[in-house]
């Protein structure tokens, strides 16, 4: 996943459902690099990159909690958090230098990224609102974000050509936690 991962992860973005909304179906983001699309224009012969595909985006829940009101009015419920859960990106890639054996026979370059995305003890889910009468279930977790991608090189007609396989990526946007209120009442 070289390069893709922090550019990836600096162009997501994410919005949250109100807490009485239908399930709600999660946008894909815009099309961020149609230009690196293979076979599409490129301006300098021998760059690489990476043309990303965005798939799906979807809620991993990790904890529920059953709410319910059996007052006259609207009650805040909230939960606090009773383990610690942790959704982790990591790339990390090293090279070594070409050319006089000597001077590089000792030298490695590297580097490492890592994302991270917590829900930490005893952070407060919510509140949410819940009408007098109702029950339903407090859930929280992660929005996670599927794709595919394909390293591309310009080539010498300034054309991107694909780089070896395409492969695919599951990435941590943000925490993520809404109400589900059910139809039956109390």
């Amino acid at each position: 996943m070289k390069k893709l991962v922090p550019a990836l992860v600096a162009c997501l973005a994410f919005s949250a459902a109100p807490a009485h909304a239908a399930p709600y179906e999660f946008e894909l983001p815009q099309r961020w690099n149609e230009e690196l699309a293979p076979g599409s224009h490129c301006a300098t012969p021998g760059r690489t990159d990476t043309y990303v595909d965005a798939t799906r985006r979807w809620f991993k829940q990790t904890d529920a909690a059953s709410v319910g009101n059996d007052t006259e009015g609207a009650v805040p419920v909230e939960q606090t958090v009773k383990e610690k859960r942790v959704q982790t990106l990591e790339v990390s890639g090293t090279f070594t230098p070409k050319g006089d054996l000597v001077k590089n026979v000792s030298r490695a370059y590297g580097w490492k990224y890592v994302h991270q995305v917590t829900w930490s003890l005893n952070q407060v889910v919510g509140p949410y609102s819940l009408d007098a009468g109702k029950h339903g279930r407090l859930v929280w977790g992660f929005i996670m974000l599927d794709g595919d991608a394909q390293d591309v090189k310009c080539s010498a007609d300034q054309v991107w050509e694909p780089i070896g396989t395409p492969y695919d990526f599951s990435v941590p946007e943000a925490r993520y936690s809404e109400l589900r209120v059910e139809e039956a009442s109390l």
